[in-house]
């Protein structure tokens, strides 16, 4: 087989992660010099083996203080280290593991971190190690103690850069906010895959490197098993993967891959090999070899080219599916890998997390529940027994035991032992035992409870303190509240929940961190493993399970012993006896895999429960101190995840007999029906809408009549009350309510107004949403309701040119004031939402909410429960169409309704089936149509407080009963498919005009409180202007190419007629000019130059370019440079030539591929820190080179050919400029003119530059014409030219989009910034990007010379210390 030789390979350098340090793409992994795989090499013929792979280039080598008998790995580097330059080498080393009696052990502990430092630097001879990783992750350790040693090590420069290895994504990313991390060091290879889904994506978002180990899946693809045979003394005779039965299997793999090297004239170890390298930039595996010959064929490895397809094809010879055997040498090793390198959260001054026993202690049972109560001094024996066998963690409430008992037992005992090594935890909530549950969680019942819980307890704080059950009628906010308060003065130090919801947990999370939530954990009750278990997980909150015996069954009662007629398990369903036998069968399942494991079936139940994770810890209680014993001997039970899958699969959950709820009435007060209202107690579960009472959808009704329908409303017990400035004729909604509060109480009253519509008229409907707005809005308001605050105001529409912070500035100066109580946004995006609510609490999003109309339902209706707002549907009824409307009742001629699309005659007709359907399910549910469609709303949330409006105090009182519909989950999901939205006739909005006011085109431009917006006047206001990156600059949405005024596609046009061309530009709002110094000889800049003299400077951002030197097109090449005294040198010249002081935006015109990026970024840079430069741009730059150039100094824009048939940046480019928050500027928007007509509609100039474009010649013109044609049909549907339909589907492609096509022809130029009047939606983008396939494009995107030169091709070597 031909092999890749090393001889002509250059080993290329490569920056590992983003802190600086520079590496040799392949390392070398010493480990296997000092013996691993097979014997120990001689001394000197390691160390000649070292020095070889440094004279080919290797400089990064990896070794660790557990290699080798004795540390014999890091003594023999530290020799061959003496040979070599060091400063020139990267040298990484790792602690963490050490061998012990009972086998491999980890540990991570900062003064194990440090003596293991000082050892290996003393070994290995050097005063520091470039990269120190750790090399197993102490699961015992948080992550945080490890790290704080490790960051202590490089400020004394010890060390350099951290690293981690077999680290879990948890673990990284906390170890990576402590001190970045240079480097993970992963098993990688192609039969071991499992860290491409989580670990690798992780490292690349936090821009880590990828350090692969046994990247030829430890030798396999090197032919171990194989081609050559595993010597007995190798480690790998013991791998699973090479057992006999296995290895036979695992050959017809390496026969594929030995099938496809031949195809690529390589060896089998070298295609291996280079589908690891090549798996990215920031990969850097490091195999290793005892042999010479080997490592030169590792290095050949690099001259194995790849393509995407390649990889793929190599991917797939080897199913991961098919690989037999595991990839850890045994269940042992597999603990020490990634999936199970977690760390307990960080226990520090600050932390909300203590440190607690393992198993702790429920002490509920000692005064009596499942039995009778203990006497007191037997009780307090078994408390004291508990603490001598290691429990610290006591778990009561003062709820259990008759008065109290159980807190004064709990007292008696603490009073015989040390109280600084308890943790006790107790609870309140539940006031009232069963059958007559009472629960309350108001803030003053809380502190009274806490103080009475003190006393009995007699101790002057509690450890952690939870909310028994959770109080549904109160907002969790508020019960928060009062405990923090109890935090902050010491009396209580942590706080818990007991069966409390997802969402009653995160917005209690959000007052003060929840250290714990109890909930029944058992393997009969795993209800809580899809929802609660994962977010605790996200939010750092330990998981305290009670029953974790499921009620002393799997201890043995019911089945081995009775249950005592006064036991409360006698009424328990799961203990009846009908459920009772069936369940006896899974007893004995768990009995016999208890046999297996050579363990006591409750301590098999109570180890599973006990090893779902580090933040679990139950509290099984007990009698009896030989139950005790017993479940504390559970913690000697290891299982594995198979065993683990095994006796969870040994209980199914459906073949559980019997609710775990004693009964429905207790069901009831568990996590799932947890709750609470939003943080306003007193609103209405249903609102009133008073917009119709003033006009809209029928006549406005007589002021009286209005008024006794809100009176009305008030009676029925409807409190909440919606109007805006803009309902009814010069305000006469609020002005109505007004008269209408007259005759109510106030403080009985929630009002909500909305501001931001000042123009009500279908075609003159105007967004305003600036601070002075805001307050001058708000003070009339307040005003025409004749009240002194506003309980919920609302920004009605949102201003798309205004930041919402600016907005939300205002309106929170108001809450300060007193003026307004809450806020609310309606149709806004998710964006401003976030962004809205990071300036002030936002309570209500308004929007429209209906069985019709749910298109919120997939994006903002999740953001808002994530965030804790409430959530007010309008139009609940679908404007009238579910009560009746357009179908029971004709729709008036003055209805605003007889111009919406639903209700046109063609619409209307197929949109009564819909109708039809929720009559007859409301048949079924015994209420009326609107009843039906609106207790849906109504029950998709506690969160959802809908508003209908209506002129009939019968309708009132129908939209009243809903809220006695009752619907289950299933009724709900047969009413939502009644209603397919795809069968839904016509659009939501009104028209188009309308449509752009809604939450999906409701983005703000980013917030930039430093600089005052730019005032255009009234010939500029046609083009908005934008912000271009984050870092200040402003421009003209679309901006003016000058490149075309001094020839290129056309002869130069006179000097004045370019000029009066920029100006011409100018008037109409353009402010953004770009250029460069290659255009026409330096003659480009010099005409922008003399253009900008006509024009106030301050008002114009001017782009231009260096890095081309010169071009030939008959040769082909492009000569570029981009030295950093080439780049001064031609800023200097720039500056001259447009007689500016500065340039306002200054791009690499194109990478110079020989010069490291830094290198051009920091003169770059420096001009900036001169102010010659205000922001820096690349012009066709590679990702890697992007992100490179950024982390030097911040991009502020990136200029790439992009249009409807250049689409090729999509995939990589443009994803990462929007991570990084760099703008994109589009050249050649038109397609080089193409969809401007060139070549089509007119003919190309001989000297054009068009004329050697590879598109618009010959057979590939013709062929490009049938795309015009399919663009020029939807141009005509969009009343548009199809140059501005081009345009415009650039324009719309995102905020961030700044296209600057260039034209001699003013006319052409009135047509491009029209095309900003183009609205496109989602669906016509699509329609848009389908009618030109790129697969159907002929001909490249440029010439030969420019395609070389393109962002494909504009990787930048490595930087050289």
């Amino acid at each position: 087989m031909a092999e890749a030789g090393s001889e002509s390979v250059s080993i290329p350098r490569v920056n590992l992660g983003c802190q600086g340090l520079q590496v040799s793409k392949l390392g070398f992994g010493c480990m296997g010099l000092t013996g691993a795989y097979n014997d120990p090499l001689p001394e000197e013929e390691a160390i000649s083996v070292i020095k070889h792979a440094f004279t080919q280039g290797i400089t990064f080598f990896d070794t660790a203080d557990i290699y080798g008998s004795n540390h014999a790995n890091e003594l023999l580097l530290a020799k061959a280290l003496k040979q070599l330059p060091r400063d020139k080498i990267q040298l990484a080393t790792k602690f963490g593991m050490s061998r012990g009696i009972s086998g491999l052990q980890i540990k991570g502990t900062p003064d194990y971190v440090r003596s293991c430092c000082e050892a290996s630097l003393k070994r290995l001879d050097v005063q520091y190690i470039d990269l120190y990783y750790q090399h197993r992750v102490d699961t015992s350790v948080p992550i945080e103690q490890t790290m704080g040693e490790l960051k202590k090590l490089v400020e004394e420069g010890k060390v350099k850069y951290i690293g981690l290895s077999e680290a879990s994504p948890d673990t990284i990313r906390r170890a990576h906010a402590v001190h970045p991390i240079t480097a993970v060091q992963l098993e990688w290879s192609l039969w071991t895959r499992d860290i491409e889904d989580e670990v690798i994506p992780l490292c690349r978002e936090l821009g880590i490197g990828i350090v692969p180990y046994s990247p030829l899946g430890r030798g396999f693809f090197g032919g171990k098993g194989v081609v050559e045979t595993v010597p007995s003394v190798s480690s790998l005779s013991g791998h699973p993967r090479y057992q006999a039965e296995n290895m036979e299997k695992n050959k017809r793999i390496y026969e594929r891959i030995e099938s496809l090297a031949k195809k690529h004239e390589c060896t089998t170890p070298q295609l291996a090999l280079a589908w690891v390298l090549q798996q990215g930039n920031d990969v850097v595996p490091i195999p290793g070899t005892t042999k010479i010959k080997n490592l030169d064929q590792n290095i050949g490895a690099l001259s194995v080219k790849l393509s995407e397809k390649d990889l793929r094809e190599i991917s797939e010879a080897v199913p991961i599916d098919e690989v037999a055997g595991i990839r850890y040498y045994n269940e042992r090793h597999a603990k020490f890998s990634w999936k199970s390198a977690n760390t307990p959260p960080n226990d520090s001054s600050v932390s909300t997390v203590p440190r607690v026993s393992k198993l702790g202690f429920g002490c509920m049972g000692l005064t009596g529940a499942y039995n009778d109560p203990l006497p007191e001094e037997e009780a307090i024996s078994v408390i004291k027994h508990a603490f001598t066998q290691g429990i610290t963690f006591f778990d009561t409430a003062d709820i259990y035991g008759s008065n109290h008992a159980n807190e004064l037992l709990l007292a008696k005992a603490l009073k015989q032992l040390p109280r600084n090594k308890i943790q006790l935890a107790t609870k309140f909530g539940v006031s009232k035992p069963n059958p007559d549950v009472q629960i309350k969680g108001t803030p003053d019942y809380v502190r009274s409870c806490c103080e009475a819980s003190l006393k009995r307890l007699d101790v002057d704080y509690i450890d952690l303190y939870y909310q028994h059950r959770v109080d549904t009628s109160v907002p969790i906010e508020q019960t928060m509240g009062e405990l923090k308060k109890l935090v902050e003065e010491g009396k209580v130090k942590y706080i818990g929940l007991s069966e409390a919801s997802p969402d009653t947990i995160r917005r209690a999370h959000a007052v003060h961190p929840i250290t714990a939530v109890q909930l029944e954990w058992s393997l009969w009750t795993r209800d809580i493993e899809d929802e609660v278990i994962p977010l605790c997980g996200e939010l750092g909150i330990g998981i305290v399970p009670y029953s974790p015996l499921g009620r002393g069954f799997f201890g043995g009662k019911g089945v081995v012993e009775t249950v005592p007629s006064v036991s409360t398990l006698s009424g328990h369903p799961r203990f009846q006896a009908e459920n009772i036998e069936k369940n006896k069968k899974i007893y004995e399942r768990i009995e016999s895999l208890a046999k297996k494991y050579e363990c006591t079936t409750p301590q098999l139940a109570l180890a599973w429960v006990l090893q779902q994770g580090n933040d679990v810890v139950p509290i099984p209680g007990t009698t009896k101190m030989k139950n005790l014993d017993q479940n504390i001997g559970a913690l000697l039970v290891k299982l594995s995840e198979n065993d683990l899958k095994e006796i969870s699969e040994a209980v199914p959950i459906d073949d559980v007999a019997g609710d775990r709820h004693y009964s429905e009435g207790t069901a009831k007060f568990t996590w799932k029906f947890a709750n609470t209202p939003p943080n306003d107690s007193s609103v209405s579960k249903l609102g009133f809408g008073c917009m119709g009472l003033t006009g809209a959808y029928n006549d406005p009704l007589p002021e009286q009549e209005a008024i006794s329908v809100i009176k009305h409303a008030f009676t029925q017990g409807i409190t909440f009350f919606d109007t805006a400035d803009v309902y009814g004729s010069n305000h006469a909604n609020e002005l109505l309510l007004a008269k209408a509060l007259k005759q109510l109480p106030r403080d009985k009253i929630q009002l909500a107004t909305k501001f931001g519509i000042s123009k009500t008229t279908f075609s003159d409907r105007q967004i305003k949403g600036t601070p002075d707005y805001v307050r001058s809005c708000c003070e009339a308001s307040l005003k025409r309701l004749d009240v002194q605050y506003i309980d919920l105001y609302y920004q009605h529409r949102v201003d798309t040119s205004v930041p919402i912070e600016q907005t939300m500035g205002e309106l929170k100066k108001l809450v300060e004031e007193g003026k307004v109580k809450y806020i609310g946004l309606s149709e806004a995006s998710p964006d401003t939402i976030r962004r809205a609510h990071a300036v002030h609490p936002i309570t209500a999003v308004q929007l429209e909410w209906s069985l019709w109309t749910r298109d919120i339902e997939d994006e903002v209706i999740p953001l808002c429960r994530e965030l804790g707002i409430g959530i007010v549907p309008y139009s609940p009824l679908g404007r009238g169409f579910f009560g009746g409307k357009g179908v029971v009742e004709t729709v008036p001629s003055v209805s605003t309704l007889s111009g919406h699309p639903r209700y046109q005659a063609e619409n209307i007709e197929k949109n009564k089936r819909i109708y039809e359907k929720i009559e007859s399910l409301a048949q079924k549910h015994q209420c009326t149509t609107p009843q039906l469609a609106l207790a849906w709303v109504l029950q998709q949330g506690n969160d959802v407080v809908p508003i209908p409006g209506t002129t009939k105090i019968k309708n009132l009182d129908q939209n009243i009963g809903a809220l006695l519909v009752k619907l289950s989950e299933n009724d709900l999901r047969e009413i939502s498919e009644a209603v397919p939205i795809d069968d839904v006739a016509g659009v939501r909005h009104y028209d188009e005009g309308h449509a752009k006011f809604s939450w999906k085109s409701a983005n703000t431009p980013p917030n930039d409180s430093k600089e005052e917006t730019w005032n255009t006047n009234t010939k500029m206001a046609e083009v908005p202007r934008v912000k271009l990156g984050p870092q200040g600059l402003e421009v003209s949405k679309i901006g003016f190419g000058c490149m075309g005024l001094t020839g290129v596609y056309n002869d130069p046009v006179p000097e004045e007629v370019g000029i009066s061309i920029i100006k011409y530009a100018f008037s109409k709002g353009i402010t953004f000019f770009d250029t460069a110094d290659f255009y026409g000889a330096h003659a480009n800049e010099v005409l922008v130059g003399k253009a900008l003299k006509e024009l106030p400077r301050d008002k114009v951002q001017i782009a231009t370019k260096f890095g081309i030197v010169k071009m030939d097109m008959a040769s082909n090449t492009v000569v570029v440079n981009g030295t950093p005294e080439y780049v001064r040198s031609c800023c200097e010249g720039s500056l001259q030539r447009l007689g500016v002081d500065y340039i306002d935006l200054y791009y690499q015109h194109r990478v110079d591929t020989t010069v490291p990026i830094e290198d051009t970024m920091g003169e770059l840079k420096k001009l900036v820190e001169e102010g010659k430069v205000k922001h820096i741009g690349l012009s066709e730059a590679s990702p890697d080179t992007i992100r490179r150039a950024h982390s030097v100094h911040p991009i502020t824009a990136v200029q790439l050919e992009w249009s409807l048939w250049t689409r090729e940046i999509e995939q990589d480019i443009v994803p990462l400029c929007r991570e990084l928050g760099i703008a994109i500027v589009p050249y050649s928007p038109l397609g080089r003119g193409f969809f401007g007509g060139k070549g089509v509609t007119e003919s190309i100039p001989a000297n054009s530059f068009l004329a050697y474009q590879p598109r618009i010649r010959g057979e590939n013109l013709d062929k490009n014409k049938i795309l015009y044609s399919k663009l020029e049909k939807l141009a005509k549907k969009h009343g548009c030219k199809p140059s501005q339909l081009a345009l415009a589907w650039i324009l719309n492609q995102g905020d961030d989009i700044v296209p600057i096509p260039g034209t001699t022809k003013t006319t052409n130029l009135d047509i491009n910034i029209s095309s900003l009047e183009v609205k496109l939606k989602e669906d016509d983008l699509k329609e848009i990007t389908d009618a030109v396939p790129i697969s159907e494009v002929a001909g490249d995107r440029t010439t030969a010379a420019f395609v070389k030169c393109s962002w494909k091709f504009a990787d930048t070597p490595p930087k050289r210390s």
